[in-house]
């Protein structure tokens, strides 16, 4: 029998194109999303409604698909989204709400597969992070801080399954042309749209910046190509990039004061000087 993948986060995007690359690969796609009338088009042999902000939601879905195959081999955590602007003005409830699916959502999707996989004594779990989880940019702080913790979840998760035969593997997408960044839009909307903000000057930079970056975007494929990369090798890395340019590796590899210059740069700021 094929392989068993539940994926969350498939109405669009990533998720939406993985499953249909799964599929075609002869993997057995459960393929999951918060209004299961957006995966119609979907080839996955199995669609279920799942909120990850949910736990019922969770069990029914998990319990759904137990049922009708007897095991899940392979979990991907793909669902989550964004909230933009400044750590001083995004509301600290719009976080919590990101938050709860992007790093919460993914604890209580682990939490419910795990028990069956430890008694398969197999499984792999893949996160899709985001290059984010590495690299910071203003406006951007409550976001990337959902991705450190993801990154840090992923970690501590893959040494304590290491003796139950599980693997967990971290995917970091760049920039993909995908409907998220108009899901970002909206969210941020009421945040950049305040004239009176002190950051008016660099929210008009980053969406220059990020309208540069869209421009040059790859479609999904080339995240879904690495996740069943990491899926069929017997000894997967514990991060791959995904869809990032070679220029961006190059500012990973040379460290965090290298990529300050890049950004200050990137969003034109300048460090005034403080009087004492």
């Amino acid at each position: 029998m094929s392989k068993i993948v539940l994926i969350t986060g498939c109405s669009t995007g990533i998720g939406h194109d993985l499953a249909q690359q799964l599929t075609k690969s002869g993997y057995t796609v459960v393929a999951t999303a918060r209004r299961v009338e957006t995966l119609a088009n979907s080839p996955a042999a199995l669609k279920l409604p799942l909120d990850v902000t949910q736990s019922e939601s969770i069990r029914q879905a998990v319990d759904c698909a137990i049922q009708r195959y007897g095991r899940i081999d392979v979990l991907v955590n793909n669902a989550g989204y964004a909230v933009r602007g400044a750590v001083e003005e995004v509301p600290v409830e719009q976080a919590q709400q990101m938050f709860d699916a992007n790093v919460f959502g993914v604890m209580r999707m682990v939490q419910a597969v795990l028990p069956h996989m430890r008694q398969q004594k197999s499984g792999q779990i893949i996160n899709i992070s985001s290059v984010s989880g590495k690299l910071v940019t203003p406006a951007n702080g409550t976001y990337s801080a959902t991705k450190f913790a993801l990154e840090a979840l992923s970690d501590a998760l893959r040494l304590e399954l290491a003796p139950f035969g599980i693997q967990v593997v971290v995917i970091e997408p760049g920039s993909i042309k995908t409907q998220f960044h108009t899901t970002v839009e909206a969210n941020a909307e009421a945040i950049f749209a305040n004239l009176g903000s002190p950051y008016q000057p660099l929210y008009k930079q980053y969406q220059k910046v990020t309208a540069d970056m869209r421009r040059q975007e790859p479609e999904p494929d080339v995240v879904s190509r690495v996740v069943q990369e990491a899926m069929e090798t017997s000894h997967p890395k514990a991060r791959y990039l995904a869809g990032f340019p070679l220029s961006g590796r190059l500012v990973l590899f040379l460290g965090d004061s290298v990529w300050g210059l890049v950004v200050k740069q990137m969003f034109k700021i300048t460090n005034s000087v403080v009087a004492h």
